[in-house]
């Protein structure tokens, strides 16, 4: 074609199609129902001191941060900080807890069989942190704590919360999990302890200044390394668009400490989920290996993600099924007691259930629910594998699930009141991240428990899939946690299980030998019935057929089983969640509109405009000999894979500019940059692509 000729149809758009074609170049995602994991219940008892800190709102850092919370006011709150000890049973050592400045210390005595109990170490990490993450000060404690009858001379690695700027450093002397201690400013004082107990971090009051400035924690992990995280002190804005009180989401502004994604809002929604902990750390020392507790003061953390009031909203507004949406059931005398029924969900059936005892279950609860909804869409992208979430509610001092292990990575969000956690490590090879869900277990088949603690309001647990587990509302208060889940069956073998059938496929094209028919009595010489036979007919088949399998794995391509893998996840995701400034620059929330009486027309790119996808992992480009396709997410249906995927038929001079617009994101690239010959086919390109919302420019269009 001539140069100036315009080429309208070089990327073919046609209307977005909810059907794949029977030659689509990746292998069809066959569609299951994606199992459901259980949580159940668990127990620690701790003991608990209350200090009184005026701390300000906290406030987040980046422009698509400050995408998903509304704004709230920003008065100095009054929040309690727990100086809790952890310890097995709820019983303490001598330890002196600090409180408000200007009050007495006091003590909590132990006896002799109780100091005995406290000196097994779990293996997992806690951290503890004080209301929105603050540092305060206060008079210096005198800890006392029952010394053990060996190795008295050793002293445990103690952490001392450090104001910014200053340089403090405490020798280390022994691996053990540590009692962090905070300091009075100008002072140096170390105190000795010889009982391994689980990491505390107990927060630093800075003062009374009325803004936050960046402070710097050190945080000790189980190889007694430190890690330095510089703490940005903000406040999320919009992320969830609810009332939310996030003041405790101080997120690491150290590039180092980041897992990128490609979307800044996912790294810093994950963050805030962790915090303190950061993401580099987590995924080195504890994902896919041990439980990770995170225990706050702050009971408010996570209150905006969802409520049992919005549970009851969600019943009355939309039609919901049992065995679908919503479960009913106790955990009485060692069996599972679920209601069955087959009508609709009937609040006052449910809620007089709870009264006599039962735990409910609802599944997939962000499919109903804005901010839920909002955190898996972020989580997803950051995962790039489905993520989901499950509510639990749970009446005071029952259980609602027998002891079993799910397929999925959790991390337990502790909405309201408490629950008591038991974890148990797998019992053998074959259950260590297992890709499915157990049967319900016995108290005699699981052990002893390897954790045992309580979640209050605000606290967080992770466990790795194939940890059993167990749980149970605390005596006189109801319990409602979320558990939100990660990659399920997003493993090396779902990787590879998606391309060895292509890879024997391109075999049978292209190689006779796979053609060829099996010998006509072959049934009577392989199987289970002679498998130890060794008969010539026996082993010359079997050679033939191990060469034939070797030979089929030169076919095998790394490339198709990453889109066909790929593909299954852009199926299954939940619609992505836009934040201001994505839609402030795309047609989300800039595109033709009807304001006041009047149709305003979109602005108009030009050949200067810088543009980006607007969400990368929302898009997968696929290829076979027949048919190039962009495969999206924009509007996925909510509930789990309901409906086909999503995809747009691409011309195959346009791939190189499409494939540029993926290896150049995050950045935003001209239009007249784009890999093309001719410049009317680039804005064909670009202006399609941005008026099907795939697209976002680098500032608004005026």
């Amino acid at each position: 074609m001539a140069q100036n000729t315009p080429r309208i149809s070089a990327f073919a758009m046609r209307s977005l199609k909810k059907q794949v074609h029977e030659d689509t170049p990746c292998k069809k995602v066959s569609f299951f129902q994606k199992q459901v994991h259980e949580d159940t219940p668990p127990i620690r008892l701790k003991s608990e001191k209350q200090v009184y800190v005026d701390t300000p709102l906290i406030k987040l850092q980046s422009e698509s941060a400050r995408s998903i919370f509304s704004e709230n006011e920003e008065p100095s709150l009054k929040r309690r900080i727990n100086t809790e000890e952890i310890l097995s049973d709820g019983k303490t050592s001598e330890v002196v807890v600090v409180q408000k400045r200007g009050r007495k210390k006091k003590q909590a005595t132990v006896t002799s069989a109780e100091k005995e109990n406290m000196l097994n170490e779990p293996e997992f990490d806690v951290m503890k942190v004080g209301s929105d993450g603050n540092h305060f000060t206060a008079k210096e404690p005198e800890v006392l704590i029952p010394k053990k009858r060996k190795d008295t001379n050793k002293e445990p690695e103690v952490i001392v919360l450090k104001k910014r700027g200053r340089k403090r450093k405490i020798n280390d002397t022994i691996p053990e999990p540590d009692v962090v201690v905070p300091k009075k400013r100008g002072r140096k004082k170390k105190i000795k302890d010889t009982i391994k107990e689980p990491e505390v971090l107990v927060p630093k009051k800075r003062g009374r200044k009325k803004k936050m400035q960046e402070d710097t924690i050190e945080v000790l992990h189980e190889e007694s390394k430190f890690c330095e995280l510089e703490f940005t002190v903000k406040k999320i804005e919009e992320y969830f668009n609810e009332s939310i009180d996030i003041s405790p989401a101080v997120l690491s502004s150290s590039k180092k400490q980041r897992i990128t994604c490609g979307n800044e809002a996912a790294e810093e929604v994950f963050q805030w989920l962790l915090s303190p902990v950061n993401p580099k750390t987590f995924f080195e020392e504890k994902f896919e290996k041990l439980p990770l507790l995170v225990q706050r003061s702050n009971r408010n953390y996570y209150k905006g993600l969802f409520s049992t009031k919005e549970f009851d909203e969600i019943m009355k507004e939309n039609d919901l099924n049992y065995d679908v949406q919503i479960d009913v059931l106790a955990y009485v005398d060692g069996e599972r007691r679920p209601i069955q029924n087959d009508m609709k969900v009937f609040p006052p059936f449910v809620w007089n259930a709870y009264l006599e005892g039962n735990s409910i279950r609802m599944r997939n609860p962000q499919t109903y629910h804005k901010a839920l909804g909002n955190l898996c869409s972020l989580l997803q992208e950051y995962f790039s594998s489905y993520v989901g979430a499950n509510m639990y509610l749970t009446p005071a001092g029952t259980q609602g699930f027998p002891p079993h292990y799910d397929d999925i990575d959790a991390f337990i969000l502790q909405i309201e009141g408490k629950k008591l956690w038991k974890l148990y490590k797998p019992r053998d090879e074959s259950e260590v991240l297992s890709r499915l869900s157990s049967a319900d277990m016995t108290e005699d088949e699981i052990g002893e428990p390897c954790m045992e603690v309580e979640l209050e309001a605000g606290d967080m647990l992770y466990f790795p899939r194939g940890f059993i587990h167990q749980a149970k509302a605390a005596p006189g208060v109801h319990s409602l946690h979320l558990t939100i889940s990660a990659n399920q069956l997003n493993t090396y073998g779902d990787f590879l299980q998606a391309g060895l059938s292509h890879a024997l496929e391109q075999a049978m094209q292209n190689d006779v030998e796979f053609r060829k028919s099996l010998p006509k009595d072959y049934i009577d010489f392989v199987g289970c019935t002679y498998a130890n036979n060794k008969s010539v007919e026996r082993t010359v088949f079997k050679r033939k057929v191990e060469a034939l399998a070797e030979k089929a794995l030169k076919y095998f391509s790394v490339d198709y089983a990453a889109d066909a893998h790929a593909m299954d996840f852009i199926h299954a995701s939940l619609p992505p969640f836009f934040n201001g400034k994505e839609k402030a620059c795309s047609i989300h929330g800039r595109g033709t509109r009807f304001v006041n009486g009047q149709v305003i027309a979109a602005a108009d790119l030009t050949l200067h405009t810088k543009i980006r996808l607007i969400r990368k992992r929302a898009f997968r480009l696929v290829m076979d000999e027949k048919n190039i396709r962009l495969f999206y997410t924009l509007a996925n249906n909510k509930n789990y894979k309901e409906g086909e995927p999503l995809f747009v038929d691409v011309d195959l001079d346009v791939v190189p500019a499409i494939n540029a617009l993926f290896k150049s994101h995050p950045n935003f690239v001209k239009i007249i940059d784009l890999p093309h010959e001719n410049s009317e086919t680039k804005m064909e390109f670009a202006k399609q692509l941005y008026e099907n919302g795939f697209l976002m420019t680098e500032n608004p269009l005026s």
